[in-house]
């Protein structure tokens, strides 16, 4: 379930994901994104839960950055794909803002 916090919800181990902007939501396609980006990190981990916490971890922190660059939604669609493609691993774990239960 996608909004202010991302809940990844797997039998007893659920998982929230507060990253992200309220500008992501104004962009065409980011759950179409959201999917595939969940399916590419399913196809590395076996572990379909922790698969779609780290896929949408790196979408809402990636949507954050682009965010930043931005002013308005046309200018997040263009910079959430090249802060992906650009996307390092101390970005991660510099914002990561993970809830676990």
């Amino acid at each position: 379930m996608s909004g202010a916090v991302d809940f990844i919800v797997s039998g007893e181990r659920i998982f929230g994901i507060e990253n992200g902007h309220p500008l992501m939501s104004k962009v065409t396609g980011m759950g179409c994104t959201a999917t595939a980006l969940i399916g590419a990190f399913q196809a590395v981990n076996s572990d379909a839960t922790i698969a779609a916490t780290h896929a949408m971890a790196v979408m809402g922190i990636a949507g954050e950055i682009a965010a930043e660059k931005s002013t308005g939604p046309g200018s997040v669609q263009v910079n959430f794909l090249d802060t992906l493609y650009n996307l390092k691993a101390e970005d991660i774990t510099n914002r990561l803002k993970l809830i676990t239960s």
